[in-house]
Parts: structure tokens; C-alpha cells; sequence
């Protein structure tokens, strides 16, 4: 089986839902504010386990943030203290699914920054190399068609010495029973940061032992944190442009087969709309039966 053709396809099957629960999160006044009382957009930058503060005010000028797979959570503060006052970070929100997402923003007219296009799997191509100081992946990396790569791309675009910061709750492939984009899970084993699923588990540490450091923890809800240093360049072997037009290739495959696949493209669009419909009467609910709901759900 072509496992590459197998995970993009999983991870496009995944788009339907992840559409429909931000549409609804935006159009509604209520499920709008509660996100932006728990997002931190609009105040200074914090990221648990990591003093980016202190991290960003080291570098020369104003240095350049990536908040990758950001969907439109906002969840990174866009601000750095220097002198007790704020200072706007060039901080740059970019999803994969960044042209549904803004046409979210202008159907509900919410007045948040537009977000940019970009694949982690492909990064280096969206932004240069050596041109970031600092890559966030927060609960996007385990969402990813190919994580590890996804890894070595961030690691691309970072200068010597960057960090790219990983949060992600543990094993939440395993918790979702490998729905939608959960195909992966992240844990750490000791010290080491390991992603597995069923078939294949790799020990990042070691993998990437000799050009970036990983240091791992655990925030106080049980989310596993990895800091990853770049030390020097990503190895050639570890970028490699024949691998990513294979890939590439295998998404306009699967994408001609939807176009000429009548049954396939309806229930796509039936599967959005199933979505839409159940997000649309869970956001009218509390945060607290939502999440009894959800509980439930993940029972069976």
C-alpha cells in the first residue's frame, strides 16, 4: 500500500469537519467572544514551557514568528514587551486551509488578521531559510500527512540557533480513534519526544541527534511541550525536493480522481454540511455539556 497516498488522503478527509467547527465558532457572537477571551491575540506572547519573551528580546531587530497549522484559534499572543511597553511582533498566522478560513473571516466579518498559506510538510518553500527566529505548532503537528517531515521543513527556515516550540495533548490519535486529521500520536518517553501510530513510531531525539537539540516536558494539563533547537543545517537528505513532488503529485492525483468522482465529491460536500449542521447546535450549547457530549462520543 502507498502509505504516503494513504495518510493525504485521510488528512483531505479531514477538511469537512475542521471547516464546518470554525465556521460555526465565527458565526455566532457568543462562541466568537468565547474565543477570544481564551485566545491571547492582542497581548504579549506566552507559551507554556518556553520563555518565548525572553527568547525573542535576544534577537536583533524585530524577529519573525511562525504560528503553523494555526487554524484560526489566534491562540499565540502578537505582542513583545521591551521597556514594560508592548511592541507589535512580526508574528505570521499560517493553515493549509488558510483560503477557507479567510473567506471565514470575511462571511462573518470578523476583523482578525488574514491568515497565509502554507504546508507544514513543505514549509521551506512558503518562507526562506534561515529567515525565522521562532516556529509554533501547537495541536497541529499530530493533524499533519507526514509530522516528521513537517519537523525538518520548520528546522529549515529557522536561523542557527532558533527554536521551533511544539505543545500537543498526548497520544490524541489513540484518544480520537484515528478520526479526521488525529493520524498521529505525540508522547515522550523520558526525555525523548516520540510520534507513532499504528504503523511506524520514531524517536525524534535521536533522529534528529547532531544538527537540533529536543527538550521535553509536560504543562500543568498534561500537554506535552518539546523545545527543538537548531544547531546547524538540516542535513540535505532530510529536504529532499523529488520526495515532496512525489507527494504533491499524489495530492493532484487525489484531487483530479475527486473532480471526475461524482459520488466522492457529494459526499464531501454532504459531510461538511452533516458537520456544519451538528457544529451549528453544539456551539449553542455551554462549554460544559459540549464537553460531556464530546466525552461521550469518544466512549464509543
Amino acid at each position: 500500500m502507498d502509505n504516503t497516498r494513504d495518510s493525504i488522503a485521510r488528512w483531505m478527509d479531514g477538511i469537512p469537519y475542521e471547516v464546518a467547527f470554525w465556521n460555526n465558532t465565527y458565526r455566532w457572537t457568543a462562541s466568537f467572544n468565547r474565543l477570544k477571551r481564551w485566545s491571547h491575540y492582542g497581548s504579549p506572547i506566552q507559551l507554556e514551557g518556553f520563555d518565548a519573551q525572553a527568547f525573542l528580546a535576544s534577537k536583533t531587530g524585530n524577529p519573525k514568528v511562525l504560528d503553523v497549522g494555526c487554524g484560526m484559534s489566534y491562540a499565540t499572543g502578537n505582542y513583545l514587551l521591551a521597556d514594560g511597553k508592548p511592541h507589535p511582533l512580526d508574528i505570521h498566522y499560517v493553515d493549509p486551509l488558510a483560503d477557507s478560513f479567510n473567506r471565514i473571516l470575511a462571511r462573518h466579518h470578523r476583523e482578525m488578521p488574514r491568515i497565509e498559506f502554507g504546508m507544514i510538510e513543505f514549509l521551506s518553500a512558503f518562507y526562506p531559510a534561515h529567515d525565522v527566529s521562532l516556529v509554533i505548532v501547537q495541536n497541529a503537528l499530530d493533524h499533519s500527512a507526514r509530522p516528521l517531515k513537517g519537523i525538518c521543513e520548520c528546522l529549515e527556515v529557522l536561523e542557527t540557533g532558533g527554536c521551533l516550540y511544539l505543545k500537543h495533548h498526548p497520544n490524541e490519535a489513540e484518544t480520537e480513534h484515528y478520526k479526521g486529521f488525529h493520524q498521529y500520536n505525540i508522547c515522550e518517553e523520558g526525555t525523548d519526544l516520540v510520534i507513532w501510530n499504528k504503523q511506524e513510531r520514531h524517536n525524534v531525539t535521536a533522529l534528529l541527534n547532531g544538527f537540533a537539540s529536543v527538550a521535553t516536558s509536560r504543562t500543568e494539563d498534561g500537554e506535552v511541550v518539546a523545545v527543538i533547537k537548531k544547531l546547524r543545517d538540516v542535513p540535505p537528505a532530510f529536504i529532499t525536493d523529488k520526495a515532496d513532488k512525489h507527494d504533491l503529485c499524489r495530492m493532484v492525483q487525489l484531487q483530479i480522481a475527486d473532480t471526475g468522482n461524482v459520488r466522492r465529491a457529494f459526499k464531501n460536500k454532504l459531510a461538511y454540511w452533516k458537520y456544519n449542521l451538528i457544529q451549528c447546535a453544539m456551539q449553542r450549547l455551554s462549554w460544559h455539556t459540549r464537553m460531556k457530549i464530546k466525552r461521550l462520543i469518544k466512549q464509543h
